[in-house]
């Protein structure tokens, strides 16, 4: 802040070169981030885990595997639900800090959608489904029906999981970019929170 004092004593302020320069940048940053549409992915972040966790509903009737016994789909779809929330608040909150803890969400949401999808896959390959035992009316038995049912289920929950681990890892490239861009212009508050 520069300041001026005019003859008849009156004193101005003004802003001075690096001031306005950090403002530009911060407008930059809220643009920059708008321009990402973190809204866009946080609502369908959050589709997708309430999807999951609908989805797997009806495994609660299935036979108990290490799906259910580990709850995959249900903190898988939270922290879908979590990561989109936190999207969804990054263009409210546009500034690094917001940008870092969703980056950093964002990248939890990536890990814990992989290890999810390696326990769709083993869960897959060590309860496979089971061959049709025909009884007297030339129709299936009920455990072929049940782990026909569940597999597919399984599967389709594990595609809809690898839909958001590329959609996180696409939003966290973006975030770390812009994370990158503006880290050298932060303000004394965000950097040191009093």
């Amino acid at each position: 802040m520069t300041l001026t004092v005019s003859t008849d004593l009156s004193v101005n302020t003004s802003p001075t070169q690096v001031e306005e320069k950090l403002q530009d940048k911060q407008k930059a940053l809220r643009d920059s981030i708008e321009k990402g549409e973190p809204k866009i992915f946080g609502v369908a972040q959050i589709v997708i885990g309430l999807l999951i966790i609908s989805y797997s509903i009806p495994l609660l009737s299935a036979e108990r595997t290490m799906i259910l016994n580990f709850g995959v789909p249900w903190w898988s779809g939270l922290m879908f639900v979590i990561s989109g929330a936190a999207a969804i608040a990054l263009e409210k909150y546009a500034n690094l800090k917001a940008v870092s803890v969703c980056l950093a969400i964002s990248a939890l949401a990536i890990i814990i959608s992989v290890i999810a999808l390696v326990l769709y896959y083993a869960d897959i390959a060590f309860n496979p489904a089971t061959e049709c035992h025909e009884g007297p009316h030339q129709m299936c038995d009920h455990q072929y029906y049940a782990t026909h049912f569940s597999t597919g289920l399984k599967t389709t929950i594990s595609m809809v999981s690898m839909v958001q681990t590329a959609m996180s890892s696409a939003f966290t490239v973006i975030q770390y970019n812009q994370r990158r861009n503006f880290t050298g212009y932060a303000t004394m508050t965000e950097l040191h929170p009093a």
